[in-house]
């Protein structure tokens, strides 16, 4: 096992997750020079080799991980469960499914990024809406912070680039009832995450230019205050079984 240097409390709460990481992991984080990036990503990729193994049966350090085209995070084997990872301030959300349907999952925290001067918030506008958006009176669109999580959320299913893509996807929040989301695993020590999501708001997806004919479904989920998350998947006829949502406290305190 290779050693990460993370001084005082922190080491000795970090110790259960660094066994699960692989030698090139440790070793890549202990090159973060700022400590709680370095708590952050060991927690995160500890827990996400965590979960896989146990779906896989085999010991987190031994999860083939590898990545795809634009730098998404797989499964090197090419079998098994589609997974994806978002991390945002203290806050990590990890999303599994199965039966070959593909997840994207994103988190943001709420801060001036996404609200910020009537000008900048004019200019992010433009960068993230689509034309059909744009051209929809503000107050029937969605909240922004839904709108950006929900299109990188299906953005990141599809495995494409974000940047460009944005504006090629139109959202619209639909009038029906919550879908239970299943709690899954976020802790070393084997406890239920304690801010996981219980349910989800559905949201229309619509497809332009270059995705046009893809199938992709998207919800809400319930997420700590001050953070906005939203979850997307490749089965077009509803909500997926089998899918597992695991939620959890991942900063520079890593109580909990």
């Amino acid at each position: 096992m290779a050693a990460i240097a993370i001084s005082g409390r922190r080491a000795q709460r970090c110790l259960a997750w660094v066994v699960r990481l692989s030698a090139d992991e440790a070793a890549w984080a202990r090159r973060l020079r700022q400590p709680a990036d370095g708590v952050r990503s060991v927690r995160t990729r500890a827990a996400l080799r965590w979960l896989l193994g146990e779906r896989l049966g085999v010991p987190a350090p031994d999860v083939p991980l590898g990545t795809g085209p634009w730098g998404r995070p797989r499964l090197a084997s090419g079998t098994g469960p589609d997974f994806n990872v978002s991390h945002s301030g203290n806050c990590v959300l990890i999303a599994l499914s199965e039966r070959g349907l593909a997840v994207g999952v994103d988190i943001e925290r709420i801060d001036a990024t996404l609200q910020g001067t009537p000008a900048e918030r004019a200019a992010l506008e433009a960068l993230v809406l689509s034309h059909r958006e744009q051209s929809i009176a503000p107050a029937a669109r969605p909240a922004f912070p839904t709108v950006w999580t929900a299109k990188e959320a299906v953005l990141k299913c599809l495995g494409v680039g974000v940047a460009e893509h944005l504006a090629a996807v139109s959202l619209e929040e639909a009038l029906v009832a919550p879908w239970p989301v299943a709690r899954g695993p976020a802790d070393a020590g084997g406890r239920p995450p304690q801010d996981a999501p219980a349910s989800g708001r559905r949201i229309r997806v619509w497809m332009e230019g270059a995705l046009q004919g893809f199938g992709v479904q998207a919800c809400t989920l319930a997420a700590p205050g001050g953070y906005a998350a939203a979850l997307a998947w490749s089965d077009p006829l509803g909500w997926p079984p089998g899918m597992q949502i695991a939620q959890s406290r991942a900063g520079a305190s890593t109580s909990g």
